[in-house]
């Protein structure tokens, strides 16, 4: 039972440890974007898959209907992009998913998950042939993912016609790294643009889980099991959303499903996201709002020069210096007789 559950839990955090896809809207050289987004996920379980108990009571219960038959989970992420001068973008992700207490997955079962991701990437955006057709972003993405999940709930065991519930306690922990490669085409009509892409991503780790069945009764032997396994490490997923961006702000919406190896799509992502209204990084201030195109902001309009009148913009013309006056010779005095 160990192993189905680390099995199944191990496929399916690894497609979500391969999400890594934020809007594709270009960020221009060396700005640094904040991209928020607040997402949900879906975890399927193959309980066609659930194996024979060695514990013949817990196999006449039928064991699989401990379990959910998918786990739903939520997901808040955080990307840090910055723009490169060659028509690239590098990005820095972290993401926390943090279920509230007492969080059912089933009616006699509660679990508290905490996990939590670090990731970064590259993408290069580019033109096809044609100008009308859409540009294309091709993205490199690697997320380390490492997380837990405690379970707690009740399981009614039947054996010889006697009854008696038992505490069911369980852990469940996960270290798994993803490397991602991403093709998304995307075609802005004014301020919509619609993409669609797909992609690939490997996985590497493992999960391990542990299961103990504790009676309450001397009657009834207490069960435990521990397992590992290591997730498939093929897996792909196709990617559909839209983004609407204005000048000084956007908001965008994307949804990943999966479309290669197990239970395909039945595990799917979906996020809502905002690119907050901020630049960092560039010019003499760190952070600032962004600039409308054609628009001058105050601190700059206060540092330009006032602009002149017409009539203050005409040209005085040039003053003409006046010649002096020759100086007139002293007259004799009067009084004065010359002899000669």
């Amino acid at each position: 039972m160990t192993k189905w559950l680390s099995h199944e839990m191990a496929n399916g955090l690894a497609f979500n440890a391969g999400s890594t896809f934020d809007p594709p809207r270009e960020v221009t050289g060396w700005a640094l974007q904040p991209d928020l987004s607040l997402g949900i996920g879906r975890i399927p379980f193959n309980k066609s898959d659930f194996p024979t108990l060695v514990n013949q009571a817990l196999n006449d219960q039928g064991g699989s209907k401990i379990f959910p038959n998918s786990v739903m989970f939520p997901n808040l992420a955080l990307h840090l992009r910055m723009g490169l001068p060659w028509r690239g973008d590098a990005y820095l992700r972290f993401a926390d998913a943090t279920t509230p207490p007492g969080y059912k997955i089933s009616p006699t079962m509660t679990a508290q998950v905490q996990t939590n991701s670090l990731g970064f990437g590259l993408r290069q955006h580019v033109d096809l042939w044609d100008e009308d057709l859409p540009k294309v972003a091709l993205g490199a993405h690697y997320n380390h993912v490492r997380g837990r999940t405690r379970l707690k709930g009740t399981f009614g065991v039947n054996t010889g016609g006697f009854t008696a519930d038992s505490d069911l306690n369980g852990e469940i922990d996960w270290n798994l790294n993803s490397f991602a490669l991403t093709a998304v085409a995307h075609k802005s009509y004014d301020a919509w643009t619609p993409f669609l892409g797909l992609g690939y991503n490997y996985a590497t780790g493992s999960a391990r889980s542990k299961l103990e069945l504790k009676s309450k009764t001397f009657l009834i032997a207490d069960v435990l099991g521990e397992s590992s396994e290591r997730p498939e490490q093929s897996q792909g997923r196709w990617i559909a959303g839209v983004q609407y961006a204005r000048p000084k702000w956007s908001a965008f919406f994307n949804a990943e499903i999966k479309a290669l190896g197990r239970l395909q799509y039945r595990s799917w992502i979906a996020q809502i996201g905002v690119a907050l209204p901020y630049e960092i990084g560039r010019g003499y201030k760190i952070i600032y709002k962004k600039r409308i195109p054609g628009v001058v902001d105050d601190a700059k309009r206060k540092s330009e020069p006032k602009p002149l009148m017409e009539d203050e913009k005409r040209t005085a013309p040039p003053k003409v210096r006046r010649p002096l006056e020759p100086k007139k010779p002293e007259q004799a005095h009067p009084d004065m007789i010359f002899l000669q």
